[in-house]
C-alpha cells in the first residue's frame, strides 16, 4: 500500500502555482470497471444548480495525501494558453527517448522534470507565464522531430504524447487530461516521484518550483531558432473533445 503523506497549506500553494491552469477537472475510479478491469477517469457531476464541480484547494490536498486521484486539463480555453508543457511516453524506448529530450532541452536552457510512471515516463516543463498551446506544441513536435523521437498519432502507433494535444479549444470544450503529478495511481496503488529531490512532498515541491520557467520571448527564440512553422497534426489536433459543458464550465487561469 503507497505511503500516506500529509499536504502542507505551502505544498498545495505551489502544486496550484504550477499545474492548476483552469479549474475543470476529472478523477480516477477508486474501483476497476467490472469489464476491463480498467481505473478510468471521469468528469464530477455536476451541482443540482447544473454548474459543473469546479477544482478547489481541498481536493488538491485531497489528491497529494492519497485520498483520491485526479486528472488536469493543460489548456484553459479562456486564453488559449498553457501553464505546462507534458510529455507521456508509455512504450519501451519511451524513457530513453525522454531524456534525450531532457538532454536537448537542457542544451537550449531550458529546465524540465522528469516523473517516474507506470509504464515509462513524463517529462515537464513550466511556463514564466501561461504560453500559447500552439506554441507550446510546435516547441516539443520541433524538438523531437530533430532528435528523431516519434510522436503518437502522426504516422507511427508508438510515440511521446504532447500535452497540450490541441493548437486551440472551442469555448466548453476540455481537452484531453493528464493524471495529476504526485498522487497515487489507483490502479496499482502507487505513487510516483519526480527524480531529482527526496522523496516527500515538500522536498519534490520545492524542487519543482524552484526549476527555471519557460519565458514567452524564449520560447519565440527557441522556435525561431528550429525554424518550425508548422507541425504533423494527430488524431487528437483535428478534432474537439466531446466532453462539453457550457460557457461557464471553465474559469480563467488565474482565478482561485
Amino acid at each position: 500500500m503507497a505511503k500516506r503523506h500529509r499536504a502542507t497549506t505551502t505544498n498545495i500553494e505551489r502544486y496550484w502555482q504550477l499545474f492548476v491552469n483552469r479549474r475543470a477537472y476529472v478523477l480516477q475510479s477508486k474501483r476497476p470497471h467490472p469489464d476491463s478491469g480498467r481505473y478510468y477517469y471521469f468528469r464530477p457531476k455536476a451541482r443540482q444548480d447544473g454548474q459543473p464541480i469546479s477544482l478547489s484547494s481541498q481536493t488538491v490536498r485531497r489528491h497529494l495525501e492519497g485520498d483520491l486521484t485526479m486528472g488536469l486539463y493543460s489548456i484553459n480555453p479562456a486564453t488559449q494558453r498553457c501553464k505546462w508543457i507534458a510529455m507521456d511516453g508509455d512504450y519501451a524506448d519511451s524513457l530513453k527517448h525522454l531524456c534525450e529530450l531532457q538532454w536537448e532541452l537542457q542544451q537550449q536552457r531550458v529546465e524540465s522534470a522528469l516523473e517516474q510512471s507506470r509504464r515509462g515516463a513524463h517529462l515537464w516543463i513550466f511556463a514564466e507565464q501561461p504560453l500559447l498551446a500552439r506554441e507550446c506544441r510546435l516547441l516539443i513536435s520541433g524538438l523531437a522531430r530533430k532528435l528523431g523521437i516519434p510522436v503518437k498519432g502522426t504516422g507511427t502507433a508508438e510515440g511521446i504524447e504532447i500535452f497540450p494535444k490541441h493548437d486551440e479549444l472551442k469555448d466548453g470544450d476540455f481537452g484531453n487530461a493528464i493524471r495529476g503529478p504526485l498522487g497515487i495511481h489507483r490502479a496499482i496503488d502507487a505513487r510516483f516521484w519526480f527524480y531529482g529531490a527526496d522523496y516527500n512532498l515538500d522536498n519534490q515541491l520545492a524542487f519543482l518550483a524552484g526549476l527555471g520557467k519557460l519565458s514567452g520571448e524564449q520560447l519565440s527564440g527557441l522556435l525561431q531558432k528550429l525554424g518550425t512553422a508548422s507541425i504533423p497534426e494527430t488524431k487528437e489536433s483535428k478534432r474537439v473533445a466531446p466532453w462539453r459543458y457550457s460557457a461557464h464550465g471553465q474559469l480563467p487561469y488565474d482565478e482561485k
